[in-house]
């Protein structure tokens, strides 16, 4: 029911859509070099490889609904849930799959305050939530079977949380940007109007000439100057919003 501003809508459904292709394209990339790269298995690749499919679907599925809230909603939620899943398997809160969930508060503050403040607090129950269970998550040693698939998987984690980290802040930076830029040509456009219109007050005010500002389209009377009072008798007040051709 709130009124919508386009330019800002337009920014905030290519930073949703941006950073959606770019998780797709990560894990996408992610999933494939495990499974036939290093014939990685297990729930870790199942958990990534829905996860992937399901954003695909989510960003292809806006392109026919049109409705970004649904979109970015899902995208937040799935990006959420998968990032749970990641900790359960992996460590809890000492997983490094739990950097990610700070994203989630990054990508929720460049929609809304509200959702910001929301994603916010939800990261932060879980980490506390995570902490207290931590003694009864699996070992991550039974996923990540080698202290080489330990740091490969805190490598691609570490990697996550800064492309997209960075290209969030770039987005939003972009738009911030550009909004300034907007605002400071219009503010620049408005003083211009404004002393042309200054200009035409004095020239009207101060002129020993009947003179009126006239609409073009009903032709009715806007203005006059106090000329007409003292040739004419007619105050400004009796012929505002009236025809001219009436006089």
């Amino acid at each position: 029911a709130k009124y919508v501003y386009k330019d800002l809508l337009d920014r905030q459904i290519r930073v949703t859509k941006i950073s959606g292709y770019l998780i797709v394209a990560f894990f996408g990339v992610v999933y494939l070099v495990a499974k036939y790269g290093f014939n990685v298995s297990g729930p870790l690749l199942t958990i990534t490889g829905l996860f992937v499919l399901s954003c695909l679907v989510s960003l292809l599925a806006y392109e026919w609904h049109k409705k970004a809230y649904i979109t970015y909603q899902l995208l937040i939620f799935m990006s959420y849930l998968v990032v749970i899943a990641l900790a359960y398997f992996t460590g809890g809160i000492s997983s490094p799959s739990i950097f990610i969930l700070t994203l989630c508060p990054l990508a929720a503050f460049s929609t809304s305050k509200k959702q910001g403040i929301l994603w916010s607090v939800i990261t932060l129950l879980t980490v506390f939530i995570l902490m207290l269970i931590r003694n009864h998550l699996p070992d991550p040693k039974d996923t990540l079977n080698s202290q080489e698939a330990r740091q490969m998987f805190s490598f691609v984690a570490l990697v996550f949380v800064l492309t997209l980290g960075i290209l969030i802040a770039f987005l939003v930076n972009r738009s911030t940007f550009e909004v300034h830029r907007a605002h400071d040509r219009d503010s620049k456009e408005l003083q211009s109007k404004s002393l042309r219109l200054e200009n035409l007050v004095t020239l009207l005010n101060y002129s020993n000439d009947l003179m009126c500002i006239v609409d073009q389209n009903s032709f009715t009377i806007d203005d006059l100057n106090p000329v007409f009072k003292i040739l004419v008798g007619f105050e400004l007040s009796e012929v505002r919003g009236q025809n001219l051709m009436k006089f």
